[in-house]
């Protein structure tokens, strides 16, 4: 499901459209936090694209080698440069790159050495700032802490130094994001900085519900209170599954529930295997939770001894825990735990 990138396709965003464009004129750091597939590169490629501001737009989970499980600097600088290269302001970005012996007319060579490419993303952002205005979007940036070359020194750069950028780093795994940026940390480049955050939170019933009605309307197509209910229940406010519903319902009329339910699992089972995998204790406390619905402390515990067979320390329970929070996968209210996206739930009570 690509993005969008029209203020036309968003729906009862405004405060967050508001707050970015406010925030687009006077601030260094934004961050648009909230779980996968709930809209973020959509309300922040939308409202670039609506101010005219030229911007620059990394994905950086593309840059991302699941083998190695790090983010190689010669793949970052080439979704950097591919990126620059789209620019409506191109010819001004080039031929301050070129005053600074940068070329970007060709990919970069494997293995070039990281202190280089460093070097080269630096002079990059010093070009951008020769524009005016911009903004350098890193969408998904929590995977810039698998970075092969050190990027918190050169973002304080930015911040510190370059009054024409604006970095809007975008993040689902608002814990490991925080954790990257280091805001609250004393030994970050970046501590002390301060930063806009702007929270997507999952639509309500009735927001969800008007969304879907909304989407048929346009399309001239009418469905079933009931069948929109049973969507809205089961999907919970996730903007991403509630599209791709009203996509397969055209088709598949009453069974794209659970079309999506079996197809979101699939897409959902790369990013849990990949994450699970990180200790061998998160694929059963993920079973925990998702098996009770919501579950305290101490129900995790008594579930994930009971599936081991043998103890696990509390201190390695509240340590996964934490951590599968910080992933966006689990959210705590209270003292309950819950997974806070249904298809994720599906996929692990699944079994995928």
């Amino acid at each position: 499901m690509e993005p969008k990138e029209s203020l036309q396709d968003l729906f009862d965003r405004e405060d967050e459209v508001r707050k970015l464009r406010e925030g687009l004129s006077r601030e260094r750091l934004i961050l648009v936090l909230g779980l996968r597939r709930i809209g973020k590169s959509s309300l922040v490629l939308a409202t670039l694209s609506s101010t005219g501001q030229p911007f620059v737009y990394v994905d950086v989970r593309r840059a991302y080698d699941d083998v190695s499980r790090r983010v190689p600097a010669e793949r970052l600088y080439e979704e950097l440069r591919s990126s620059l290269l789209r620019l409506s302001a191109r010819e001004r970005v080039l031929e301050a790159l070129r005053r600074m012996e940068v070329s970007l007319e060709y990919p970069v060579k494997v293995r070039v050495p990281a202190e280089e490419v460093r070097d080269s993303i630096a002079k990059a952002f010093d070009a951008l700032n020769e524009l005016g205005r911009v903004a350098v979007v890193l969408d998904e940036a929590q995977y810039l802490r698998y970075s092969t070359v050190g990027l918190r020194p050169l973002l304080a750069h930015v911040y510190d130094r370059l009054r024409n950028v604006t970095l809007i780093m975008t993040g689902s795994e608002v814990g490991l994001l925080h954790d990257f940026i280091g805001i609250d940390d004393p030994s970050s480049p970046l501590y002390g900085r301060y930063g806009l955050t702007i929270e997507l939170r999952p639509f309500d019933e009735e927001r969800s519900r008007q969304f879907l009605m909304r989407g048929f309307e346009e399309l001239e197509v009418k469905v079933n209170e009931g069948v929109i209910g049973r969507a809205v229940e089961e999907l919970d406010g996730i903007v991403g599954w509630l599209v791709y519903f009203g996509r397969l319902y055209l088709e598949k009329g009453a069974d794209a529930i659970d079309e999506v339910k079996e197809m979101g699992a699939r897409l959902v089972k790369r990013e849990l295997e990949e994450a699970l995998s990180r200790s061998p204790y998160y694929a059963h406390i993920m079973r925990a939770v998702a098996t009770l619905g919501r579950a305290r402390w101490r129900n995790v515990v008594d579930y994930v001894t009971a599936q081991l067979g043998r103890r696990v320390t509390n201190a390695t329970i509240a340590r996964d825990l934490r951590n599968l929070v910080k992933m966006g996968f689990i959210e705590k209210v209270n003292d309950e735990y819950r997974v806070a996206d249904p298809i994720v739930r599906y996929a692990v009570l699944k079994g995928l």
